[in-house]
């Protein structure tokens, strides 16, 4: 049997029998235990799409992939985790510009497969071109402009 940590967002029942939290389960305060739901990251391959968005506005600031160690050390600090699919390890929102996302919700879709962080967006940009928004590119009568302004030069915090 798992045991069951009491988190901001609810409760999580670890199954410790099985590698790298394959059923890591949410349950809400206000659930039972027999509401147990599972996340799903078997469709993609290992990987699960997860969409940040800022807690207070509810602006949409990015996009990320995360696989169920990026989920489990996204538990562990309560600061998102996610899988880079290009340079293939885990890697912690903010660990080099220190613009780190502090979870403070998590919602799972209704296919199990897709999960919403709702964050505290530390240091005021998520994006790595030093925007707040990831989707500062707005498509408008037939052009794609700028939305949105740069709070940091990507080439003073990632010396690139």
């Amino acid at each position: 049997m798992g045991h069951i940590v009491n988190w901001p967002c609810g409760w999580i029942v670890k199954d410790m029998r099985l590698p790298d939290y394959e059923a890591t389960r949410l349950l809400s305060p206000n659930e039972g235990r027999e509401n147990v739901i599972e996340i799903d990251f078997k469709k993609g391959d290992g990987l699960i799409p997860v969409i940040i968005q800022d807690a207070s506005t509810n602006e949409v600031l990015m996009l990320g992939y995360m696989n169920r160690m990026a989920w489990k050390r996204t538990l562990e600090t309560g600061r998102a985790s996610f899988w880079s699919r290009s340079r293939k390890k885990i890697w912690v929102k903010g660990e080099t510009s220190g613009h780190f996302q502090k979870i403070k919700e998590i919602y799972l879709d209704c296919d199990g497969d897709t999960l919403l962080l709702k964050v505290d967006q530390i240091g005021g940009a998520a994006c790595h071109t030093g925007f707040r928004s990831c989707f500062h590119r707005r498509f408008k009568k037939g052009k794609w402009k700028i939305s949105g302004e740069r709070i940091f030069d990507p080439k003073e915090v990632y010396g690139k």
